[in-house]
């Protein structure tokens, strides 16, 4: 069963604005250009958006791309194409019901065509699955039977900003907690699940920085819920808060976070908190398309560079018509991007004619990708190569 936190985290958007810290030099006459494209074929089980996607490196070296639907489906479907190969077109089923049933999928992480992780959000549970469809474990992520929130219960929250991994006999799920962390003055730390394959057991870690504990009401997910990416080091991974500027390390060995470095644009505005009382009304959504926020962080293994997109406000004319349901313009995106001896490279606006996806932006061995929407076209996804030079 949804909380009513859960109904708000649905909505979009929001913002960024962190303590301390300030503009450092970067590189002079740079722009941010598209290069070559990759094309993606989208069958008629798939849709060419979606949420949750992965890229899987096999040993050969080929480069698929995994994704998911954003919407329900009987059966529940996986997709795999290659970024090397559009031939590849491989369609993964799943049932919802019976011996080999794992519910209705909201988010997944494929280890191998062995080991597929497929997680049900609003029953709380995780099955270890194979690609024929056969079900191999199943995992339970809550302390009572029953399906309604609790004071101390979290649901897995899987996105492209923050996806599961595995680090030896531990999965680890992004997650949100059932209760608002503002009713815990977001003190607690329950924004990451840790479950042991092996007994089954799970506990919670991942706190939110002093930034947010100031008896402020922060909004909803896209407010709230920090991005999470790899690292160099494969103990500790890197945190991102839609509100500060700063950037922090999680050590998956102590569970402590701890600041890494500042990486702020140069253009955000400082957000104004509204009541807690008014996140069921248009207020909350005002709030959520008037105000800037880092929407994700993301580490490229490749080029060691972190790249760390950034979601300005909508206009009020715009947000005016979102709240009527019409369509209004689309808010400005960019890039922030540092090198590996964390100096800045620059920050780099997104052209609004690309309709770039934050969520399909993806780092291979030939350069950076991010999925763009021509006009009219809905049986392929294209991805195009970001530049800068």
């Amino acid at each position: 069963m949804k909380s009513t936190f859960m109904i708000l985290c649905l909505a979009l958007f929001f913002y960024s604005c962190g303590k301390g810290g300030g503009k450092v030099g970067e590189k002079n006459d740079l722009i941010l250009r598209l290069g070559g494209q990759k094309i993606i074929p989208v069958n008629d089980k798939s849709t060419n958006f979606s949420i949750l996607s992965q890229v899987h490196i096999e040993e050969n070296g080929n480069q698929l791309y995994i994704h998911l639907n954003y919407f329900r489906s009987n059966p529940n479907y996986i997709f795999i194409n290659s970024f090397a190969d559009p031939a590849l077109d491989l369609v993964l089923e799943f049932e919802n019901e019976g011996p080999n049933g794992v519910g209705t999928i909201t988010e997944f992480y494929f280890h191998s065509y062995d080991s597929i992780f497929l997680v049900d959000r609003y029953s709380y549970t995780v099955s270890l699955a194979d690609s024929s469809g056969r079900v191999k474990q199943s995992y339970r992520l809550k302390e009572n039977e029953g399906n309604r929130p609790d004071e101390d219960s979290v649901l897995p929250w899987s996105t492209s900003k923050s996806r599961m991994f595995l680090k030896g006999k531990l999965l680890y799920i992004p997650c949100v907690p059932d209760t608002d962390p503002f009713k815990s003055q977001y003190k607690s730390k329950n924004l990451l699940i840790k479950l042991d394959l092996e007994t089954g057991e799970y506990t919670t870690l991942l706190g939110y920085p002093e930034w947010y504990q100031d008896g402020n009401y922060w909004g909803g997910a896209d407010h709230i819920l920090p991005s999470i990416s790899s690292f160099k080091d494969p103990d500790k991974i890197l945190v991102s808060f839609p509100l500060v500027d700063s950037i922090y390390l999680l050590d998956l060995r102590t569970e402590k976070m701890s600041p890494f470095f500042w990486m702020g644009n140069s253009h955000i505005e400082k957000p104004n908190p509204i009541n807690f009382k008014e996140s069921q009304t248009d207020k909350q959504r005002h709030f959520q398309l008037s105000t800037d926020y880092y929407f994700s962080l993301n580490y490229d293994p490749f080029r060691k560079e972190y790249w760390r997109l950034f979601y300005k406000k909508y206009d009020e004319e715009s947000i005016a018509k979102i709240l009527k349901t019409d369509k209004g313009l689309p808010n400005q995106r960019s890039v922030i991007i540092y090198d590996e001896n964390l100096e800045r490279i620059g920050e780099f606006d997104f052209n609004k004619d690309w309709r770039a996806s934050g969520y399909n932006l993806f780092f291979l061995k030939e350069g950076v990708y991010v999925a763009v929407t021509p006009d009219s076209i809905e049986d392929k996804v294209f991805f195009r190569q970001l530049i800068v030079n």
